[in-house]
């Protein structure tokens, strides 16, 4: 329906815009601002249609949300936690990855499996679980994340690292995991949570910021092999 309308609107506008100029008064200045505001409508229709293309990479695809599987890092509190209930709503089965358990009660379709994302050995075990008991997962959301809120020169080596380590690194372990099955399939989406942080760093918050710039990269990076090495392009990011 949305690629219906990204089609059709454009042409509704011209017809709209031809029935009101037979109506319209013959002023010279009403004319070219009615003319202009219509054309700023297309160009603004016209654009986000074709900015929906580049970001589906020319292509499209079907899913069937009765089998997709939503992995989630840190999904047992904040946002993580209530995308992973939202999924659950609609019927959709969710994994959630976190090192400490959910304070309350999940919806059964949600699987949670305590894992710590920073170490590569435990991620591959998890992987193994859950692909035999849920099945591969087709939507990957790295959303895990933690921030000290120091001042540089009073973050200690360890807050420091493992600010790292879950913000950014983990991105790499847990796509190398479950990456594979999306480009065999050519079917997935894999979305990396981002920050304010990533474009702007306050006092206090430089680690953090830090971290969210390269998350960033990753996914920019990701995107680029997806879509030229892998040529996967029905695995998408955002």
């Amino acid at each position: 329906m949305a690629e219906f309308w990204s089609v059709t609107c454009p042409g509704l506008i011209l017809c709209i815009r031809a029935r009101i100029f037979q109506h319209i008064s013959t002023n010279r200045y009403s004319r070219l601002g009615l003319q202009a505001l219509c054309t700023a409508g297309i160009i603004y229709i016209c654009g986000k249609a074709l900015s929906r293309l580049i970001l589906n990479n020319w292509t499209s695809d079907k899913w069937d949300w009765r089998r997709e599987v939503v992995l989630i890092t840190g999904g047992c509190s904040g946002i993580g936690e209530q995308i992973a209930r939202k999924f659950a709503e609609r019927n959709i089965k969710v994994v959630v990855l976190d090192i400490t358990p959910p304070k309350v009660a999940m919806p059964t379709l949600v699987h949670f499996y305590k894992c710590d994302i920073t170490s590569p050995e435990t991620i591959r075990s998890t992987a193994r679980r859950i692909s035999e008991d849920v099945g591969c997962p087709s939507i990957l959301i790295n959303n895990a994340g933690i921030g000290s809120a120091k001042p540089l020169l009073d973050e200690t080596d360890e807050e420091i690292r493992r600010t790292f380590d879950v913000n950014n690194i983990a991105h790499f372990w847990v796509v190398r995991e479950f990456l594979p099955h999306m480009i065999k399939q050519n079917h997935g989406h894999v979305v990396t949570v981002a920050s304010m942080a990533s474009f702007v760093t306050l006092a206090s918050n430089v680690s953090y910021s830090c971290t969210k710039a390269a998350a960033l990269s990753f996914h920019e990076g990701l995107a680029q092999e997806l879509r030229h090495r892998y040529d996967a392009r029905k695995v998408r990011t955002s």
